[in-house]
């Protein structure tokens, strides 16, 4: 039996480990830290039971759930599962750095696109939060458009086929880039259908809204430093594979024109 000095009531208990009674109390309930009954009736807790409190709340820290705490570490079978139960949620802590990492990138986009505006958009400033939380780092291109525009952008951001059907592109663009592939090419052509056709798709056959994607695409030295990973391959080799896709098939007088213009 304890030494009744080294004995703690639950105030004294909450009090020194920052925690509330009835914290306690539920950790009591859960059968996770159970007082000692004193010969008079009292509940108090012993040493061990500090430091066994210490233990539970920081594997708290650490996200595991009391459950998790109970059941898989402090009742551990072998030091095999324990290492298994740390590496799984050493995975799900970096979840949620990973995660945190993007909020943060959200927010530096809206703070930049902010600033940058002479009026504050707040459509503008979710359509390019929304995009990257699809996975999307050209939200950007949302500041070439008009608010019309803006509306299609924003209807574009919830269709899945299309955001995957993005990313396959931009991806083959880079490949086809590093390997130093001629634009005008078999490949450089058939990427050059592929971002056409994506484009048309998206535009819906809208011509101000086709003027729009092509000015921004003429803009790419105006674009921020997220996205310059992939300028020079759209500078460098899409523009040229576009330049010849374009002159080279039977596509419309007026979307020959406009492009000419935006040149």
């Amino acid at each position: 039996m304890e030494n009744k000095k080294d004995l703690l009531t639950i105030g004294e208990l909450a009090h020194m480990a920052g925690v509330t009674i009835r914290t306690l109390q539920y950790y009591d309930q859960k059968n996770l830290l159970k007082p000692v009954v004193t010969e008079g009736g009292r509940r108090k807790y012993t040493r061990d039971d500090v430091l066994r409190l210490e233990q539970i709340l920081f594997l708290k820290s650490l996200g595991f759930s009391l459950d998790e705490i109970d059941t898989k570490i402090l009742k551990y079978n072998n030091k095999a599962d324990l290492v298994e139960v740390f590496r799984q949620q050493r995975k799900v802590l970096i979840g949620q750095i990973e995660h945190l990492n993007n909020m943060v990138d959200m927010l530096d986009a809206a703070i930049v696109e902010t600033k940058n505006s002479q009026e504050i958009n707040m459509d503008c400033i979710i359509a390019i939060i929304e995009s990257m939380k699809r996975g999307n780092s050209y939200g950007f291109l949302v500041r070439y458009f008009n608010n019309e525009q803006l509306k299609s952008f924003a209807t574009r951001l919830f269709d899945v086929s299309y955001g995957l059907n993005a990313k396959e592109v931009f991806d083959k663009l880079q490949e086809l880039y590093e390997k130093g592939v001629d634009p005008e090419g078999k490949e450089g052509q058939y990427l050059a259908k592929l971002w056409w056709d994506m484009v048309n798709e998206f535009t819906y056959g809208d011509v101000d809204l086709l003027k729009a994607m092509i000015n921004a695409g003429r803009d790419i030295q105006n674009w921020p430093d997220e996205v310059k990973d992939i300028k020079k391959p759209i500078g460098s080799f899409l523009a040229k594979a576009l330049n010849s896709y374009i002159y080279n098939n039977s596509l419309e007088k007026s979307i020959r024109n406009l492009w000419m213009l935006s040149k």
